[in-house]
């Protein structure tokens, strides 16, 4: 069968409007529907700047140039056009659930505005929100109906923003850090359920957990916003190629799945070149591309 691409993003280059400083330099990818990438990296890898640029939300103080976004075949529009599809066909769960939903507001509330978004009448309105939080994982949705987001736990303010995307005709879903605060069950529950309830929306993942990353289709890992290595998630996360790539598994690992910013300011055309302990003199100067049929990496060292 074959699959449909539903976002592509060619040559991203992102810089500070006053200082020029690059922040994510020739990033390319694409996610077809029903298909999930996980974008992993440190902190200031440029893993939200990508995200941020999908939906058209970037810092005042970045600008986004020479670069191609395009949307089921078509170019990403921008402005009042983009913000309407946003909600509906872009999706974004955030990493924290609380601060996502409006405090004011009843559940109820912020399910009726998506689900008068999509068009479903008033009246139906109540028995469709339930339904969406049935399938997000509530065992009673007509209690959560009736609470605010401060009298949810986090996983529970999280399970909401899932039915929020029901609410919808996602054709692509971003996710930030989704399973921050999870714990071990949480993190695989969350993505089950992502896979299951959007079986063809196309999903973006940005995280640092491991576990999270192995339950998507592939892997892109990015340092100081340069692609690194990309492939199938089970062959970056047992035989990773970059040595960029092996550290961060390791220090991941060795830290509990916790972000480890250990990046310090580089030089040189790789962005691992001053502690990659396999460096050869031109990685100053460049970074070569290298790449079997499924897997692509950018490294001099093999």
């Amino acid at each position: 069968m074959t699959t449909t691409l539903t976002y592509s993003i060619e040559n991203l280059q992102a810089q500070l409007v006053h200082t020029k400083k690059t922040l994510v330099q020739s990033v390319s990818f694409s996610v077809s529907a029903g298909e999930s990438l996980a974008l992993i990296g440190e902190t200031g890898s440029g893993k939200t700047l990508i995200a941020q640029s999908i939906m058209d939300v970037l810092p005042e103080n970045v600008l986004l140039t020479n670069s191609a976004i395009s949307f089921c075949g078509n170019v990403l529009p921008s402005g009042k056009k983009l913000r309407s599809m946003l909600g509906m066909d872009i999706v974004y769960i955030p990493q924290n659930g609380h601060e996502f939903l409006n405090p004011s507001r009843k559940i109820r509330q912020h399910l009726y505005d998506s689900l008068k978004r999509l068009g479903i009448p008033a009246a139906k309105r109540r028995q469709a929100a339930c339904e969406k939080l049935f399938l997000a994982g509530f065992s009673e949705p007509e209690a959560i109906l009736e609470q605010y987001p401060f009298q949810l736990s986090g996983g529970m303010a999280q399970r909401v923003t899932i039915a929020l995307a029901l609410c919808s005709r996602a054709k692509l879903l971003i996710a930030d850090e989704p399973t921050n605060g999870l714990d071990q069950t949480g993190k695989q529950q969350f993505m089950s359920v992502l896979c299951t309830l959007f079986p063809d929306s196309a999903k973006l993942v940005i995280t640092h957990d491991i576990s999270v990353a192995s339950a998507c289709d592939r892997i892109l890992v990015l340092c100081k916003g340069r692609m690194l290595e990309t492939g199938t998630a089970c062959d970056v996360l047992s035989k990773p190629r970059h040595p960029y790539t092996k550290a961060l598994l390791n220090a991941l690992v060795e830290n509990g799945m916790q972000e480890t910013p250990f990046l310090r300011k580089e030089s040189g055309a790789c962005p691992f070149y001053r502690r990659c302990p396999l460096a050869l003199e031109q990685c100053r100067n460049e970074i070569r591309l290298q790449k079997t049929e499924d897997r692509k990496w950018w490294c001099c060292a093999e």
